[in-house]
């Protein structure tokens, strides 16, 4: 029968202590990269290298024949030393059924010191019979960011982390984007958002200033996060206190613009336009709106 595990940390701790590992366990996550990483924490909980045999479904269609051989060597490895073997096996969900039913009867008789590690984008796509004899984990949206903040603040303990963390989807990624931002720019990025109904100038003026094709992308996604903020908060105002200047007017029709308006700039990044006219027409379009 199949055991769902909620707490993954603490699963490869005892792992460590006691050396009794399940003979397959099945991560499930949307974000491949995040998956990456677990089984990259999986494969440090043995002391000696183990041997690894990986396959890909989202790569190509491997027949049962070609799959059975790749079998058959972790059954070879089995008689020659101790060493601890993986198959690892991604997005099995993509698997012929002819493979899946030959996989099936190898989790019910596995290789020796053979441990089957498994990853699916979701396990509603898996054959049952093989999800009944896995261990599963379920890793959604908010453990990734959850995990990924933690390693920031480690990294870079700054204000700002669990907005990189809502904006990235892996560490990497994440660090190479804040090398090229400041906390200060930020800090004034936040102040001119805050008061955007007298400061407008100042803002758009601050985007011009600030703006390189490295650090766009960031900016942007974080001035988004902010707007669509702002609006469900102050989605219940009325437009006589909007027209009073009690708070910046951003309706549901401002909102989609917005959202239009950066995803085309940051598209057009991807060309070899000038940027400086790119950026020159995206704060255009900016203030258009936001008049």
């Amino acid at each position: 029968m199949k055991q769902i595990t909620t707490n993954w940390r603490h699963f490869l701790d005892n792992l460590s202590k006691t050396k009794t590992i399940p003979h397959a366990i099945l991560l499930v996550s949307s974000y491949s990269d995040f998956l990456d990483e677990k089984i990259a924490e999986f494969l440090e909980i043995f002391s000696e290298k183990p041997q690894i045999f990986q396959h890909d479904f989202a790569d190509n269609r491997l027949s049962k024949t070609e799959f059975l051989e790749e079998v058959n060597k972790l059954y070879f490895s089995s008689l020659y030393g101790d060493n601890s073997k993986i198959f690892l096996i991604k997005n099995i969900e993509n698997a012929h059924i002819s493979v899946l039913n030959s996989f099936l009867k190898i989790l019910e008789d596995p290789p020796l010191n053979t441990y089957f590690l498994l990853t699916s984008f979701s396990s509603d796509l898996i054959i049952p019979t093989i999800v009944s004899r896995c261990q599963i984990f379920f890793f959604n949206d908010l453990n990734r960011k959850n995990e990924l903040k933690k390693k920031l603040d480690t990294w870079k303990k700054t204000p700002y982390n669990a907005i990189y963390a809502n904006i990235f989807t892996n560490f990497d990624q994440a660090t190479l984007a804040i090398k090229a931002i400041s906390d200060s720019d930020l800090d004034k990025l936040k102040s001119l958002l805050n008061n955007l109904t007298k400061s407008k100038f100042d803002f758009l003026l601050f985007l011009n200033q600030v703006l390189t094709k490295e650090n766009s992308f960031i900016f942007l996604q974080i001035i988004i996060a902010h707007f669509k903020q702002f609006f469900l908060n102050n989605s219940g105002f009325n437009k006589k206190e909007a027209k009073k200047g009690n708070f910046f007017d951003l309706n549901s029709e401002k909102m989609v613009k917005i959202n239009q308006t950066f995803k085309k700039f940051l598209s057009s990044l991807e060309t070899n336009a000038n940027f400086n006219i790119q950026k020159s027409g995206f704060l255009v379009r900016l203030n258009n709106i936001l008049t």
